[in-house]
C-alpha cells in the first residue's frame, strides 16, 4: 500500500508545480497592464519593476496554490483514468477511497503550510507593495523641456522657453515663474542663456543673460519692483525623476496578521459597550420619567400644558438624535468587526479549500473518462468562477451585515466539498448521477 500511496503522489507532484507556474504567470499577466503604464509614464529603472512584481508575487501564491491543488487532481485522476489504472486498482480490491488519503494528508501540509505563509510573510509583503506602489505613483513623469510648452511639473515654478538647442544647451526667450509664494510671486524673464542639470539631474541651472525680474506683491501692489541684470543663475530644484523610498506605519486589513487584526475586533467590540450603555440608560431614564406616578417635569409650573408638552418633545428629538448617533457608532465598529473577522477567515478558508478541492476533482476526473490538459482546465475554470463568485458574494455580503464572516469565507469550501463527497460516493458505489431523481 506504501507503493501506492507514493505512486499516487508522485503523479501529482510534476502537474501540481507545473498548474502553479501557470497560474501564477496567468496572474502577473494580469498586473502587467498596470506595470507597464508606470514604466511608461514614470519611467522607472528595471530592478524597480522587478522588485514591484516579487513582492505581488505573494497574493498570487496565496491563491496559485490551493487552485493548482484542483487542476493538478484533475490531471492525474485523467490519466490515471485515461490508462485504465484506476480500473486495476479498483480490480486489485483497493478501495478508491483508500487512494485519496494520501492526498488528503499532502492536502493538509499544504493547508497548514500556506496558513502560516498568509498569516507571517502575506501581510508584510503586501504591505511593501502598497507602499512601493505609492511611492511609484508620487513620482512626477520624467521632465522634458520642449520650446514653446509651458512646464508645469515641477512645483512651485512656470517655464517657458521658446527654443532650445540640445546640443550646446543654449536658451532663447526664457520665462520662469517662481510662485511658490503665490502672495509674491517673481517672474524672470530672459532673452538667452545655457541649461545644465546639476545634483545628479534633480537641479536644472538656467544661467540667464539680458533679462529682467519682476517682484510682484498681490496684497500691496505698490511693492513691485523691476530689476535688471546682465547675467543671473536661477536654480530650480525638484526636476528629478528619482524615486523617493518612504515608509509607512499605517497598515490595511490585508497589511496585518491574523493577531493584529484579532486586536482590532477586540477594540472595536470593547468601544461598543460604552454607546450601547448610553442608549440603555437614555431610554431607561425617560422611560422611567414618562410612566412614573407623578410627572415632574422641571420647567415653571406656571406654564401650560401645551407649552410643557412643547419641551417634552424637544427633549424626546435631543434624546433620540444622540442615540441615532449612537446607533451610527455601533453600527460602524460592527461592520469594522465584520471586516477584519472575513478577512481573518480568509487566511483558513483559502488554503483550506485544497481538501474541497481534492474531494471534487478525483470524481470528476474519473467520471469524466478522459485526461487531458483541455479537460482539467475547462473543469478548473467552472470551479474556480463558481468558488469565487461565493467568495467575493460572501465577503460583500458580511460587510454589509447579512451573513455571519464565518459563512462569508468558508461557505464555498463547504459546497464545493459538499458537491465532490456526493460526486465521489456516486463513483465509489458506481451508481447513475442522477439516480436521486429516478423513481
Amino acid at each position: 500500500m506504501k507503493i501506492l500511496n507514493r505512486y499516487i503522489l508522485r503523479e501529482h507532484i510534476p502537474p501540481f508545480l507545473f498548474s502553479v507556474f501557470i497560474i501564477t504567470f496567468v496572474l502577473i499577466l494580469e498586473t502587467i497592464p498596470k506595470i507597464v503604464e508606470m514604466v511608461v509614464d514614470k519611467d522607472i529603472p528595471a530592478p524597480v519593476v522587478l522588485e514591484l512584481i516579487f513582492l505581488n508575487l505573494a497574493w498570487m501564491i496565496a491563491l496559485s496554490v490551493p487552485m493548482a491543488v484542483l487542476v493538478a487532481t484533475l490531471l492525474a485522476f485523467g490519466r490515471l483514468t485515461s490508462d485504465t489504472e484506476i480500473v486495476a486498482i479498483k480490480s486489485s480490491g483497493v478501495n478508491l477511497l483508500r487512494v485519496l488519503i494520501p492526498l488528503l494528508i499532502a492536502a493538509g501540509i499544504l493547508t497548514a503550510a500556506m496558513v502560516e505563509f498568509n498569516d507571517k510573510v502575506l501581510p508584510d509583503l503586501n504591505h511593501k507593495a502598497r507602499v512601493l506602489t505609492g511611492d511609484i505613483r508620487s513620482m512626477r513623469p520624467t521632465l522634458t523641456f520642449r520650446p514653446g510648452v509651458f512646464i508645469t511639473d515641477v512645483s512651485g515654478y512656470i517655464i517657458l522657453i521658446d527654443d532650445i538647442d540640445h546640443t550646446t544647451s543654449e536658451v532663447e526667450g526664457v520665462r520662469i515663474s517662481d510662485v511658490k509664494n503665490p502672495n509674491k510671486p517673481r517672474i524672470i524673464v530672459a532673452k538667452s542663456g545655457l541649461m545644465k542639470f546639476i545634483d545628479n539631474g534633480q537641479t536644472v541651472r538656467f544661467t540667464l543673460r539680458d533679462g529682467e525680474i519682476h517682484m510682484l506683491d498681490s496684497k500691496e501692489p505698490d511693492n513691485y519692483r523691476r530689476i535688471g541684470f546682465t547675467e543671473q543663475v536661477i536654480n530650480v530644484g525638484g526636476v528629478g525623476s528619482e524615486l523617493q523610498r518612504s515608509s509607512s506605519n499605517f497598515r490595511t486589513d490585508r497589511e496585518m496578521d491574523i493577531a493584529e487584526m484579532r486586536e482590532v475586533v477586540l477594540r472595536a467590540k470593547n468601544a461598543i459597550e460604552p454607546f450601547r450603555q448610553r442608549i440603555e440608560k437614555s431610554v431607561a431614564n425617560k422611560m422611567q420619567f414618562l410612566f412614573s406616578d407623578t410627572l415632574d417635569y422641571p420647567v415653571d409650573t406656571s406654564l401650560t400644558d401645551a407649552r410643557v408638552l412643547s419641551f417634552l418633545k424637544t427633549d424626546m428629538k435631543a434624546i433620540l438624535g444622540r442615540i441615532e448617533r449612537d446607533t451610527e457608532q455601533i453600527e460602524q465598529q460592527n461592520r469594522n468587526i465584520n471586516k477584519y473577522m472575513s478577512e481573518i477567515h480568509k487566511k483558513y478558508a483559502i488554503p483550506a479549500a485544497s481538501f474541497a478541492f481534492v474531494l471534487i476533482g478525483a470524481p470528476l476526473a474519473i467520471l469524466s473518462r478522459r485526461g487531458g490538459m483541455g479537460v482539467a482546465v475547462s473543469i478548473s475554470l467552472f470551479i474556480f468562477t463558481l468558488y469565487w463568485a461565493f467568495l467575493i458574494g460572501g465577503e460583500d455580503l458580511s460587510d454589509r451585515g447579512l451573513i455571519s464572516p464565518f459563512w462569508a469565507m468558508w461557505s464555498a469550501n463547504f459546497l464545493v466539498g459538499a458537491i465532490g463527497l456526493y460526486l465521489l460516493i456516486k463513483v465509489l458505489t458506481e451508481k447513475p448521477l442522477l439516480s436521486f431523481f429516478r423513481r
